[in-house]
């Protein structure tokens, strides 16, 4: 400000304790605008099968932007294969989707996995134990059978996110995957969320996620905002034949 770089609704401003509403005031340095934060938003989306998990797609298919409200610099916390269902957190916070995506976080990830056959508690250990596919080493936390009859549901636990990583494993292990859902993210689930449908995340859900755990405070009293469906699909444009 001593050196008259600081501009307010384009008034050289050299005195410091000057006021100003960033919301409503032009305010500049060196020309350039400073904007108020953005108010933090954190989604949770029930993304169905067939829709790709990126803000655009170039072949014109429906992303996961297509299923929530347009606000500013929204973006999806890690992915999910297209033939895959379940949770996907949406946020315009960077350092909470760094929180929630990073391995070392140890957010929980739960899948559902519809799977050829029926796995023997020794391949269920082999799982827990680790796998090394194609020169990586692949494992979950946790593994057990849902249902079982000619094929079997299968719950899945772990905190990574490698490409592919609950495929690629159970065909490692002879159980390849015709169906696969993601359930769970940390403490929060798909309770009540059709695929298709989004709610806002509580504050007890966002410190949690960020603490990694069930959070690092007492669960407060809290009606869970009800479940929106997704809105119609923007228009795309069609491709030349």
């Amino acid at each position: 400000m001593g050196e008259g770089r600081v501009t307010i609704n384009g008034a050289t401003v050299r005195e410091l304790g000057t006021k100003a509403d960033a919301a409503r005031d032009d305010i500049r340095v060196d020309g350039v605008r400073v904007r108020p934060p953005r108010e933090p938003v954190y989604l949770l989306l029930n993304k169905p099968k067939g829709v790709v998990t990126t803000r655009h797609d170039p072949e014109g298919r429906t992303t996961v932007m297509d299923l929530v409200p347009a606000v500013a610099g929204l973006f999806p916390v890690g992915r999910l294969d297209v033939t895959t269902e379940g949770l996907i957190l949406l946020t315009n916070d960077g350092a909470f989707a760094e929180r929630v995506a990073h391995p070392r976080y140890e957010v929980a990830r739960v899948y559902h996995a519809k799977v050829r056959g029926v796995p023997e508690p020794a391949t269920l250990a082999r799982l827990r134990a680790g796998v090394r596919v194609e020169g990586e080493r692949l494992r979950v936390d946790e593994a057990r059978v849902l249902q079982a009859e000619n094929n079997a549901w299968l719950e899945l636990t772990l905190h990574e996110g490698k490409h592919h990583e609950v495929r690629r494993l159970l065909e490692a292990v002879g159980h390849p995957v015709s169906k696969l859902k993601r359930v769970a993210l940390g403490p929060v689930t798909a309770r009540g969320l059709e695929p298709g449908q989004f709610r806002s995340l509580s504050p007890y859900e966002v410190r949690a996620l960020r603490s990694g755990g069930p959070g690092d405070a007492k669960r407060p009293p809290y009606k869970r905002p009800p479940a929106v469906s997704g809105r119609p699909a923007r228009p795309r444009r069609s491709r030349a034949s």
